[in-house]
């Protein structure tokens, strides 16, 4: 089971688990990914600043996201409005399912920073590219579709109201930029 956290208050929120006597914390605006053993016995309680959770799976983890680590989150959701605008929603389908079965493995942060490089190397038409992995060589297809797409809509000029190609516009770059980076 997979139970997604968000601090929306006004300072630090902090998860125990129980059974693991566990403490993480998650900063004001973040949110925090805690994955639970699926069938067996689970209860959250909330109470000021505390969320304590009982796991008797004795097997929960917690991965705690900062608001800079959505810098990747933007990035990929950008790439998957525009691949649906132009209408190739089974390319945004494989972004989404590579997240979806990475992230038990590598976690919330790692999935979508691994996707998102593949489908950006993608993007970019890198030939050096490669991975065993076909989640992210799904991926990087995505990327080289949105970056076909990309081409035809700077040559037909198709979104007269962009001024540009969807992914040449400074929203599409900075987002790019960011998620790339290393979050500082």
């Amino acid at each position: 089971m997979r139970l997604p956290i968000r601090n929306k208050g006004d300072r630090p929120l902090t998860i125990f688990i129980e059974m693991q006597c566990d403490v993480f914390e998650i900063p004001v605006g973040g949110e925090a990914i805690v994955r639970l053993a699926d069938g067996l016995p689970h209860s959250v309680d909330f109470q000021d600043g505390w969320v304590t959770i009982w796991d008797e799976g004795i097997n929960a983890s917690v991965e705690v996201i900062k608001n800079s680590d959505k810098r990747v989150d933007e990035a990929l959701s950008l790439a998957r409005t525009w691949l649906h605008r132009f209408g190739a929603g089974d390319e945004a389908l494989l972004v989404d399912t590579a997240i979806e079965r990475l992230e038990p493995i590598v976690g919330y942060f790692g999935a979508r920073d691994q996707v998102f490089r593949a489908f950006y190397s993608g993007f970019l038409n890198d030939a050096d590219w490669s991975s065993n992995d076909a989640n992210l060589v799904a991926s990087h297809r995505a990327g080289m579709a949105a970056g076909r797409f990309n081409e035809i809509a700077r040559k037909t000029k198709m979104f007269p109201d962009l001024s540009a190609a969807p992914f040449d516009t400074d929203t599409a770059r900075s987002a790019f930029e960011r998620a790339l980076s290393d979050g500082s």
